[in-house]
């Protein structure tokens, strides 16, 4: 099960929004218990579903004229590899403990985390936190809000509905 849920005040993300931000977090019920934070989040991002790699080839096309960081469609690292200060994609790992793992990006127009936080046995939560600079960064996150929801929620939804959490 996948829903919308109040940004977790114990992640460690919360307090790093500036005055214009955007935030968002969802819920999940994961299948098999005794997951750690690390494991969700490589078993979500590590296997991105064809529809959201070429939506994400397609943004990569347009916003390298914007300013904005462009990078392959992975997000993830393999699992045995993911340790702070590595790059997955546009994202650095900022930290990694059997809890949480968050990530960040930090740009010209915006600076952007994620957070995979886990919240007891079989519950974890996607956070997403951005930060935004310029008019440019506004404008795009007035844009993708709508598409970053579906596609979040569709994201956890293949990695549960495969079986990988």
């Amino acid at each position: 099960m996948v829903s919308e849920m109040v940004f977790p005040p114990e992640t460690k993300i919360n307090g790093k929004e500036s005055a214009s931000h955007y935030r968002d977090a969802f819920r999940v019920i994961v299948n098999k218990p005794e997951l750690e934070a690390r494991e969700v989040y490589h078993s979500i991002f590590g296997f991105l579903p064809k529809p959201v790699q070429l939506a994400l080839a397609l943004r990569n096309a347009i916003v390298k004229h914007l300013g904005f960081a462009v990078s392959n469609t992975e997000m993830s690292l393999p699992l045995e590899e993911i340790a702070i200060g590595k790059k997955a994609g546009f994202l650095t790992i900022e930290h990694v403990d059997p809890s949480e793992i968050v990530c960040s990006a930090y740009e010209p127009n915006m600076d952007m985390w994620l957070s995979v936080l886990k919240l007891s046995d079989q519950e974890f939560a996607v956070s997403t936190l951005v930060n935004l600079k310029t008019k440019t960064g506004k404008v795009y996150m007035t844009i993708i809000k709508p598409f970053h929801k579906l596609i979040a929620k569709y994201c956890i939804k293949q990695a549960l509905k495969a079986g990988r959490i």
